[in-house]
């Protein structure tokens, strides 16, 4: 890994990016793959963390269904324009990171949505991930991510990430409710992605 890749881990090279306006993933509603998973299933209720919630598109989505939903960014930026675009009154917007998060988020979340956070992230720190996913879930939770299995280039970010290391990393404690390639997706990434659902059972 290489300290250029690392670097763009930090909070620094994110806040860069959202100051700069190179937001390029940001494609101004929530992510398409959401919508085809509550159609038919039930909808994530509680209290719900999305990581790495950039503008907070994804938050709105969930609190407009009716969630308590908080918005987690490690970026000061990306929090501000969350609030002035994407506010409700079942959403909340906090500057922290899933790699560490602070104790007040221990087992605090019913269920954890992930969409982009993980795909940013080098991949040896994506152990570090899945530990701060543990913290924070209650037993009994639901983690729901979108993966993104096959980027346009391997460089990175956005990382891609195989069906092994998937499991080898949230194998331990999560059972696997069900998985599939999203029909709806941004049109960049079509065929590109894959839902997994899963619950965590720890006790």
């Amino acid at each position: 890994m290489t300290e250029e890749v690392t670097t763009k881990a930090g909070a620094e090279f994110w806040e860069g990016r959202w100051q700069s306006g190179e937001i390029h993933w940001d494609h101004g509603r929530p992510a398409p793959p959401f919508g085809e998973f509550v159609e038919g299933r039930e909808a994530p209720a509680g209290k719900v963390l999305i990581t790495g919630c950039g503008s907070g598109h994804d938050v709105r989505f969930f609190a407009e269904l009716g969630a308590q939903v908080t918005g987690l960014d490690i970026a000061p930026t990306a929090l501000e324009v969350a609030t002035k675009i994407n506010g409700h009154a079942r959403a909340s917007f906090m500057l922290g990171n899933i790699l560490d998060p602070e104790p007040q988020h221990f087992e605090q979340y019913d269920w954890v949505v992930e969409h982009t956070c993980l795909c940013a992230l080098p991949p040896d720190l994506w152990n570090a991930y899945a530990a701060g996913i543990r913290k924070v879930l209650k037993p009994g939770g639901h983690f729901l991510a979108i993966f993104y299995r096959n980027p346009h280039d391997d460089e990175g970010p956005p990382f891609r990430i195989e069906e092994e290391r998937i499991l080898e990393l949230f194998g331990e404690g999560f059972t696997v409710l069900e998985r599939w390639i999203p029909e709806n997706s941004y049109k960049s990434r079509v065929g590109r992605e894959e839902i997994w659902w899963f619950r965590y059972d720890a006790k």
